[in-house]
């Protein structure tokens, strides 16, 4: 976080908050929205981008690993939401992107059931969040992408499948496209780009 920070200010001029939080705690969160709140009042834009996820079949993994991909990938997302919302309202407008994956959208193989289930919740919750505060004028996006050249990637324990090096998305890549949902407001993404257009095949030939 110090090293983003560091950056930020080179390219600003001017150093960014950073605080401390873990998203699945209740208290964290609130203690979180407290302090931005009290250093800044309002909420532009909340970018939910925390995310777990293990590639196990269901019978193999645990329930605790199980708990902890909806502690982090739904109900962290959640909780965030809940406690910053108010700041948002103060404005009738705004912006928030859940970042979810293309494990949301479909379920290609088998040792992915219980991290896309999590997915799943968070494009429900994200459309229907989406109608709740349209009238607002607060836009709720959903980003959906494949694999990330990041260390999430990195941290795959061995056995574990990884993306082929053609399907993986880099970093930069999707930060542009996250900079473009926030400036169109736009509800919803698939990465890479001719990601719907394999869906839409899929789905023609079933």
């Amino acid at each position: 976080m110090k090293q983003v920070q560091d950056e930020i200010t080179e390219i600003t001029k001017k150093s960014p908050l950073i605080i401390r939080c873990d998203i699945t705690i209740e208290e964290d969160v609130s203690r979180m929205a407290a302090i931005v709140s009290k250093n800044y009042g309002c909420l532009n834009v909340l970018i939910n981008s925390a995310g777990i996820g293990k590639y196990r079949v269901s019978e193999m993994i645990s329930n605790q690993e199980m708990r902890r991909h909806f502690e982090v990938n739904f109900f962290g997302t959640y909780y965030c939401i809940k406690a910053l919302l108010p700041l948002i309202k103060t404005q009738d407008s705004g912006y928030i992107l859940n970042i979810g994956s293309l494990f949301g959208k479909c379920v290609p193989f088998a040792d992915v059931s219980v991290y896309a289930a999590s997915k799943f919740a968070l494009r429900g919750f994200s459309d229907g969040l989406r109608k709740e505060l349209k009238s607002y004028g607060i836009g709720v996006g959903h980003l959906m992408p494949g694999a990330v050249n990041t260390a999430f990637q990195d941290k795959k324990e061995t056995g574990e499948r990884k993306a082929p090096p053609f399907l993986t998305l880099e970093a930069d890549d999707v930060a542009k496209a996250i900079e473009q949902m926030i400036r169109y407001g736009k509800n919803s993404v698939m990465l890479p780009k001719w990601m719907p257009l394999i869906f839409w095949m899929r789905s023609a030939f079933e």
